[in-house]
């Protein structure tokens, strides 16, 4: 074989054309510093607090591979809780949890017991409801908790 030898002129062609095919429409570009995010609502706005254990975050680059940031602590779902993390492409990331997660409203207790919610990243970054979800003591009507996760 032989090398293909593109004259000067042609490169700027070549460049046009590869800047020219679609981009991966999952990928989320995030520059800086951006600072991961998560906390868990619902549209009734209910909740009063929680529990559980927060083991971390795995976020996955849209390129291959991952990065996993440890948390290893004991948080207040409903309040939420904050990394910060590197810059880069990415599409998804699962959130990990050592133990079931306890919420409370005014006249309930809901429990989930998932060992990890993934989320797929979008623009806006969509919630991911907490299915299955138990509603352990009172009562609950309407929609169940969701985590919503937010990447800035």
């Amino acid at each position: 074989m032989f090398p293909l030898r593109i004259p000067g002129s042609a490169w700027a062609l070549v460049a046009l054309v590869v800047s020219s095919l679609p981009v991966d429409a999952s990928a989320l570009t995030y520059n800086g510093n951006p600072n991961l995010g998560i906390y868990v609502d619902r549209p009734a706005h209910d909740f009063t607090g929680g529990s559980v254990y927060l083991t971390g975050f795995r976020v996955f680059n849209c390129g291959g591979g991952y990065t996993d940031y440890l948390v290893g602590a004991t948080i207040d779902p409903v309040d939420g809780y904050n990394v910060a993390i590197s810059a880069g492409d990415y599409c998804s990331v699962n959130v990990y949890w050592g133990n079931t997660m306890v919420v409370h409203g005014p006249s309930y207790t809901v429990d989930y017991d998932e060992p990890y919610t993934s989320v797929t990243l979008a623009a806006p970054i969509p919630p991911v409801a907490l299915t299955p979800y138990e509603v352990v003591s009172g009562s609950m009507s309407g929609v169940g908790p969701k985590l919503f996760l937010t990447i800035d």
